[in-house]
């Protein structure tokens, strides 16, 4: 499925918990499975672990969700690797969860803070604020 290429970005505001987040710019022609990619990166979290994007910010709702194909094996879903961001109709100040590692399940709030009429080659970070939580801390 060829998809248009759009010259577009948003700035997105990702937090993790009280006090840690980071503001990342990213191209609107990435897909939501390269978003994941981007957001643990961000996070400096390793991508081991299956993921979903709910669009409607309600963790787990079955309302307007994407998973991870490889953990999908029903089609029940629509997959995060089949959607460009361009595609979404994100708009400023638009919320929605990105959930990672179904088991320790890591909810990272995703915000709109704008979006720009400029492609970026490249996602980056912007802002940096809070040390990332570790993803896989000792247990005693």
């Amino acid at each position: 499925m060829s998809t248009k290429k759009v010259n577009k970005s948003a700035v997105l505001s990702v937090s993790i918990g009280k006090g840690c987040y980071r503001h990342i710019q990213v191209s609107l022609n990435e897909s939501l499975k390269e978003l994941a990619d981007i957001i643990l990166w961000a996070f400096d979290f390793c991508n081991d672990h299956a993921h979903a994007f709910f669009m409607d910010n309600k963790a787990w709702s079955n309302y307007d969700c994407y998973y991870m194909a490889e953990v999908d094996e029903e089609n029940e879903y629509r997959h995060t690797c089949d959607v460009k961001l361009s595609k979404l109709g994100l708009q400023k100040d638009d919320k929605f969860k990105f959930v990672f590692d179904f088991g320790d399940d890591w909810e990272f709030q995703c915000r709109v803070l704008r979006i720009i009429d400029e492609d970026t080659d490249e996602a980056m970070m912007i802002r940096s604020v809070g040390e990332s939580p570790e993803q896989c801390p000792a247990y005693e």
